[in-house]
């Protein structure tokens, strides 16, 4: 089917739908980094209350991987995704002869935005908390490998 021949009620539930999958998509970039700050949390507990030097690399260097991926998930959703889904909604709306001049496609984001403080928007504030993470877990397999050694 033509995207011309669509009617403005289908044109309206292909935006709905295009919207909820930007909601969809934000939910599970919050939800990695939800995760991440939950398994951290443990690690500090189970490193305080096992005492084992062992478990801590472990965990921490599973934690490094968690936050890694979470880094690689918000750049993607960020990049692919959501940069797609406001082209699509921004073709869709300009069918309905709507002209949004607040909705942009959002900026495409890289791993080391991180250390450019005066950028800010979500993405960059959940990237930001990933890599914080990850340093958290590389300092901690650090501390831990330097203390067993001692």
């Amino acid at each position: 089917m033509n995207s011309k021949d669509l009617s403005t009620e289908n044109i309206i539930q292909l935006i709905q739908i295009q919207w909820q999958d930007h909601f969809q998509t934000r939910t599970q970039t919050w939800k990695s980094l939800e995760i991440a700050a939950i398994l951290s949390i443990a690690l500090i507990g189970m490193d305080w209350k096992l005492d084992s030097p062992i478990a801590t690399i472990v965990a921490s260097g599973l934690l490094f991987f968690v936050a890694f991926f979470g880094m690689l998930i918000t750049i993607r959703h960020r990049n692919s995704v959501e940069r797609t889904k406001f082209q699509i909604i921004g073709e869709l709306g300009a069918k309905l002869g709507l002209n949004e001049p607040d909705l942009s496609i959002p900026d495409k984001i890289r791993w080391w935005q991180v250390f450019l403080i005066w950028k800010s928007n979500t993405s960059l504030f959940i990237l930001r908390m990933h890599f914080i993470i990850l340093l958290f877990a590389v300092f901690l397999f650090a501390f831990r490998i330097l203390m067993k050694n001692v």
